[in-house]
């Protein structure tokens, strides 16, 4: 599920975590209509709505370990006189002597952004 697919079915079902205030009212307001209908199914602010939205997101990216909100930057640390290479999700790359090319931690730093993370997508769909 794309993140456009989480977005879209927020707005075709919006589930909000308060109802709609009174006071709320006089600003800005969305609603969802039924297909080929004039029916409101949900009416929400632009802050409910983002919310919605948001809370969306973070459970489909908790729902994928490794997805993209996660982030996947190559992260390298001395420790004591040694390298090691994570990658941003905390996928550990390895170890390497401090006077070794950083190709000891890239190449599997970029087998992970896209062979991996690639089988994991394949295997949420």
């Amino acid at each position: 599920m794309t993140r456009a697919d989480v977005i879209a079915a927020v707005l075709r079902r919006s589930v909000l975590e308060r109802p709609l205030l009174g006071s709320e009212l006089g600003e800005r307001l969305v609603q969802g209509l039924g297909p080929r209908s004039t029916v409101v199914e949900w009416t929400a602010t632009v802050p409910q709505l983002a919310e919605a939205v948001d809370r969306a997101l973070v459970k489909a990216d908790a729902a994928m370990p490794g997805s993209v909100a996660v982030g996947h930057a190559l992260v390298v640390e001395y420790q004591g006189r040694d390298l090691v290479g994570t990658c941003q999700c905390g996928r550990r790359l390895g170890r390497i002597d401090a006077r070794t090319r950083l190709d000891a931690l890239t190449v599997p730093w970029i087998q992970h952004t896209t062979r991996d993370l690639a089988a994991a997508a394949a295997a949420h769909s």
